[in-house]
């Protein structure tokens, strides 16, 4: 199941991805030849909303987050995996926060259209950040699950 979330997050990342990179181009060419299309920004910020919250997950899940291990590269093991364990506290906390208030701000713009795309409720840009913010979460509390129990065994290095 892990993995085929995996592999539809990140597919979900790279189409919304190319649906950016070509409504960002098909409105630059229309605009060009002096036809702009009211709705591209609208829907490129779409787009780009909701392939920054899940390829935030896809990247936390392959622990490809930058790391800055300068001062903790020389605390103890044991010290380090105290650290890490406290950091990803303070993630989980931050992104069940996120998460409510996401929500509320979704519902708060139910009514909220796009200038250029009438029809499209802004809702659905902001439910990226609910969206998002709960896969962290859940990718988070499995991250705090592992430190813990090799904090209660022990660091073997």
């Amino acid at each position: 199941m892990g993995q085929r979330l995996l592999r539809l997050e990140e597919g979900l990342a790279q189409f919304f991805l190319a649906l950016t990179v070509a409504v960002i181009f098909a409105g630059g060419v229309a605009r060009f030849l002096g036809r702009p299309l009211d709705w591209a920004m609208d829907l490129a910020t779409f787009a780009f909303a909701w392939c920054v919250f899940l390829s935030a997950d896809v990247a936390l899940r392959q622990d490809r987050h930058l790391a800055v291990e300068l001062l903790t590269g020389r605390l103890s093991p044991r010290w380090r995996l105290g650290l890490r364990l406290f950091s990803l506290l303070l993630m989980a906390l931050f992104l069940a926060l996120l998460f409510g208030y996401s929500l509320q701000m979704a519902y708060l713009t139910r009514f909220r259209s796009f200038q250029g795309i009438p029809g499209l409720s802004y809702t659905w840009v902001t439910l990226s950040v609910s969206v998002g913010s709960l896969l962290l979460l859940l990718t988070t509390l499995g991250r705090i699950r592992q430190a813990w129990r090799a904090w209660r065994e022990g660091p073997c290095s």
